[in-house]
């Protein structure tokens, strides 16, 4: 009919069309009415467009609003993801100086422990400055936190790099096929050890937890090397006094393991069954007894002590004689001495016996 009101689009129609972008095909129309051809301002999308018109044969209108609609949807995405990112990130790294003194004591000595957490839990509560703060609550000292296992990976490559260098065998590559062997190594006990943890009736361990505690062994590995290098002055370590440093790291490396997955709560089986607990139990005491051979296949090999050359040997010699050499000189000092005497004695006599 004549003279019949123009029916406006519903709201709905309408922020349908404008999240599906189609909005922009009225503005790329009038824009390529307007502009003729194109000049040198041509947007980037535009070109896309464009291309993707004469390769498809759909107007440029539509390439150009189906180009931004995706551009915004793979944007909207994206960014989504990262405060999200940084929210899981900031758990694992909210530490302090004090934590991080705290914590690497306990790793080397890793006893249950007693220390009552301040403010009991509050959120209004004083903090200790060795705490760790997590969402507002005080962490216990068993939680994983991701700072010292970086750390810890990052020194064990460096020093890794550091042995080969030792050894005149250094290059780019050994930092990187280094670090790929370890993550590789670190992923492969995170599978199997969540696999069994699951079989175990675990089935709500936390990834990201589970491959910082297993993580932990990078900080002992370092402390290792760094001992060796002190004690073996760049050569193979040995004695008694580097063995038993090695072997207590290691069963520092397990016992604290060991009390990680024994005391928190998400290590523990989903299920009551007695089975499924003696089970888990089991489980928790294999897994850090396995650490040691783990521990062996990520120690490198440790330069050999080199020959010593023929004028070394010959100084060497040279120097052991002149420290003997004083009670020979005094024997021989001595016995010449004596002859001279001798010899004196007797030229006087016959002297004394021409004359007269």
């Amino acid at each position: 009919r004549f003279g019949s009101p123009a029916r406006c689009p519903s709201p709905a129609m309408e922020s349908a069309d404008r999240d599906f972008g189609w909005e922009d095909v009225g503005s790329s129309a009038g824009s390529s009415v307007a502009g003729g051809g194109g000049g040198s301002g041509a947007s980037p999308v535009g070109a896309v467009g464009g291309a993707m018109s004469e390769m498809t044969g759909v107007p440029d209108v539509v390439t150009s609003a189906m180009v931004n609609h995706f551009a915004r949807e793979i944007s909207k995405g994206s960014l989504s993801l990262w405060p999200q990112f940084i929210g899981a990130g900031r758990r694992y790294f909210n530490v302090t100086h004090g934590y991080v003194v705290r914590k690497l004591a306990w790793q080397l000595l890793p006893l249950s422990s007693t220390k009552k957490k301040s403010g009991d839990g509050e959120l209004g509560g004083e903090k200790d400055w060795a705490s760790r703060i997590v969402e507002g609550l005080e962490a216990d000292i068993e939680e994983p936190d991701m700072y010292m296992p970086l750390m810890g990976f990052v020194t064990y490559v460096l020093l890794c790099g550091l042995v080969k260098g030792l050894q005149e065998q250094f290059h780019p590559d050994v930092l990187s096929a280094t670090m790929t062997f370890a993550l590789v190594l670190l992923v492969v006990e995170a599978t199997v050890v969540k696999a069994v943890m699951f079989t175990a009736g675990a089935v709500n361990t936390p990834t990201v937890d589970l491959i910082a505690l297993l993580a932990y062994k990078y900080v002992y590995l370092s402390m290792v090397l760094i001992f060796g290098l002190l004690i073996g002055h760049g050569h193979r370590p040995a004695g008694f006094l580097y063995s038993l440093v090695s072997l207590g790291l290691v069963t520092s490396c397990g016992v604290a393991l060991w009390q990680a997955l024994r005391r928190l709560a998400r290590m523990q089986p989903a299920h009551g069954q007695a089975c499924v607990s003696d089970v888990h139990s089991l489980v928790i005491k294999v897994v850090p007894v396995g650490q040691a051979f783990v521990f062996w296949l990520l120690l490198p090999s440790w330069p050999k002590e080199a020959a010593v050359p023929l004028a070394e040997k010959v100084a060497s010699i040279a120097v052991a004689a002149a420290v003997d050499a004083p009670a020979a000189v005094v024997e021989t000092t001595t016995t010449l001495a004596e002859i001279a005497t001798t010899t004196l004695q007797a030229l006087a006599d016959a002297a004394s016996a021409g004359a007269a």
